[in-house]
């Protein structure tokens, strides 16, 4: 309700100002700039098939340098997730040690295979994209092929096949089994679900259907192994303090000498955490580097962009005297005109990619060789700002250009983002946060076992080394590391 000598109506007005709306080009631009040398080979594909004014050039490419042939470098590109598909007995105890405090996921990087060629004229577009992931087995498959070879009741089959897909990509078992036979609305009961378990947990690889690591653990020793009551024991009484260290106490509730326990320790470290790590279904994918770092004749540095592996195009040469000789009617005419534009503009798109790429990677070098020479110890601090502002482009295009992207260097192939980093205050200056990871863990490695260094002590080591650090960011850095606490470090 309205008052005394207010009123409500509608006004029109006008208002004038300027906005910034990028183009369809520049937002392609951008978008290619982004992209991964594979994802650009990608789209390339699928313009070759929809565009027929576009080709390949048949120019062959340039060869490989030596560098190239001797660092090719083969990632899966996944979450960052470390792991090792197989696990070796360390040579000290601390190995061992570092082995069971790891239970994560295992990144398994290998390489594409590569379709062979006919004895005939390859086609250009098929052969610049014949390369494929190599077909792996999957682990449900692996294990429901064991099981064929039994004698299952048909009942059983769906119980046992829910199982086997609530597996993870370590072999574990993801869900409860109390949580999966509610799926099934009462068909099954839980000591149902615990027999099929127990028949899955039989198979190959041993330790698959685990439901944690001492369980997966356990179920790779035999039971006629001499120390199966041992290893038995410690890993269902005492694993808690196996993890915390606490061997002492282990020996002294077990009845045996502190060797005695570590060497049970030992022999876990020789069994595989991750069994189902070999029957990763994770698409696998070949990573080349998309900048390379070289010395020249006299010993300079210099970027080189691998151009091979970016897909070179062209107009084709029928469609361009299709239009310049009219041939055809409008409706055609106006078809292939458009398809010329668009071809263009991809491959306008695609040299501009290449052009920051160069542009971008030649600063990089230019403010990094000393890491490019010297390793890690030497890594600079650095934004992408300061690449921006020298560069005179926004900070975004300077993540466009990173992003996805690997460079070859001196010291093996890095993603490039990982150029970029904070730092630390020193003595002379500032020093990059991976330099003080490094020293961190060079610090851990020389001290006494008998009597590990504490946070605050690894903090006064590095301000006598000029680098200034409190003991919150040691923390933080150990455990980026992978660096027990000093009580789990201590060695008996």
């Amino acid at each position: 309700m309205s008052g005394p000598g207010m009123s409500l109506g509608m006004q029109v007005s006008q208002r004038l100002e300027q906005r910034q709306v990028l183009s369809l080009q520049t937002i392609q631009s951008l978008n290619i700039l982004q992209m991964s040398t594979a994802d650009l080979q990608d789209l390339v594909r699928d313009e070759l098939l929809e565009n027929p004014t576009l080709e390949m050039d048949t120019d062959p490419p340039e060869p490989p340098s030596q560098a190239e042939q001797e660092e090719s470098v083969h990632e899966k590109l996944s979450d960052e997730r470390e792991g090792e598909a197989t696990t070796e007995v360390g040579e000290t105890y601390e190995e061992v040690y570092e082995f069971l405090q790891r239970n994560t996921d295992v990144d398994e990087y290998v390489p594409k295979g590569v379709k062979a060629g006919g004895d005939g004229e390859p086609d250009a577009k098929q052969e610049a994209f014949n390369q494929v992931a190599a077909p792996t087995e999957q682990l449900a498959d692996h294990l429901l092929e064991q099981l064929r070879m039994q004698e299952i009741d048909e009942l059983d089959w769906p119980l046992i096949e829910a199982i086997i897909y609530s597996l993870d990509q370590r072999g574990y078992l993801e869900y409860p089994l109390a949580d999966i036979i509610k799926s099934f609305d009462d068909k099954y009961t839980l000591e149902e679900a615990e027999w099929a378990l127990g028949l899955i947990q039989s198979l190959e690889p041993r330790g698959v259907g685990a439901r944690d690591l001492s369980e997966c653990l356990l179920l790779q020793i035999g039971r006629d192994d001499p120390d199966y009551p041992k290893l038995s024991e410690l890993l269902t009484k005492h694993w808690e303090d196996v993890l915390k260290n606490r061997l002492p106490k282990i020996a002294k509730e077990m009845s045996l000498s502190l060797d005695e326990v570590k060497l049970l320790i030992d022999l876990l470290g020789t069994l595989n955490p991750h069994p189902g790590a070999l029957y990763n279904d994770t698409p696998t994918q070949m990573v080349v580097p998309d900048v390379i770092v070289e010395e020249d004749e006299s010993g300079k540095l210099v970027v080189r962009l691998t151009r091979e592996n970016v897909p070179k195009l062209s107009i084709s040469p029928s469609y361009l005297k299709m239009l310049e000789g009219r041939k055809g009617d409008k409706e055609t005419l106006n078809f292939v005109k458009g398809k010329l534009n668009h071809a263009r503009q991809l491959m306008d798109a695609i040299d501009q990619r290449q052009s920051t790429l160069e542009r971008v990677a030649n600063e990089i070098l230019k403010r990094q060789e000393d890491f490019m020479r010297e390793g890690v110890a030497a890594l600079k601090p650095m934004k992408m700002q300061d690449i921006a502002d020298e560069l005179g482009i926004h900070h975004s295009t300077v993540w466009r250009a990173v992003y996805g992207k690997y460079m070859q260097t001196p010291q093996g192939v890095k993603a490039m983002n990982t150029f970029f980093t904070g730092g630390l205050p020193k003595d002379d200056g500032e020093t990059s946060r991976e330099a003080v990871k490094l020293k961190v863990k060079e610090i851990v490695d020389a001290e006494n076992k008998k009597k590990p260094l504490s946070d605050m002590a690894i903090a006064k080591k590095l301000d006598e080394a000029g680098i200034k650090a409190s003991r919150r960011v040691v923390t933080k850095y150990r455990e980026e590391l992978g660096i027990p606490d000093s009580r789990v470090r201590r060695e008996h």
